[in-house]
């Protein structure tokens, strides 16, 4: 189960925020817009990739989120569960990569590596 961490408002009144979401294994940072979420909620949707670059397969298993300190990018790693609407699963969350042009050696069931400059909650 996913769980609304935290709310830190970028700007309240165009509804901005940044979240951070949990599943007790793994959190991520999202950004958030229009945010109409609430603390200590369930978070039970897919979670989006700006900007998905650098996509690779890894030879091994392997789940891990990476967060650089000074912006909101990710290196993500985790199964690719969906090859058709290119989903990654991590922990319990569902990243959506669509917006990246996955390698056609990579299907479902692969582990693979991805940088993302932003992750976001629609």
């Amino acid at each position: 189960m996913i769980i609304i961490k935290k709310i830190k408002w970028i700007d309240k009144e165009a509804q901005e925020a940044e979240v951070l979401l949990s599943d007790n294994n793994y959190c991520i940072l999202c950004f958030s817009s229009p945010c109409t979420l609430s603390e200590n909620s369930i978070f039970e949707d897919i979670i989006y990739g700006f900007n998905v670059e650098n996509i690779f397969k890894l030879s091994q298993e392997e789940y891990a989120v990476e967060k650089d300190n000074k912006s909101y990018s990710h290196k993500l790693k985790g199964k690719f569960v969906d090859d058709r609407n290119s989903i990654l699963q991590i922990g319990e969350f569902r990243i959506d990569l669509s917006d990246g042009e996955i390698p056609k050696d990579i299907i479902a069931g692969d582990f693979i590596e991805v940088s993302v400059s932003r992750i976001d909650i629609y």
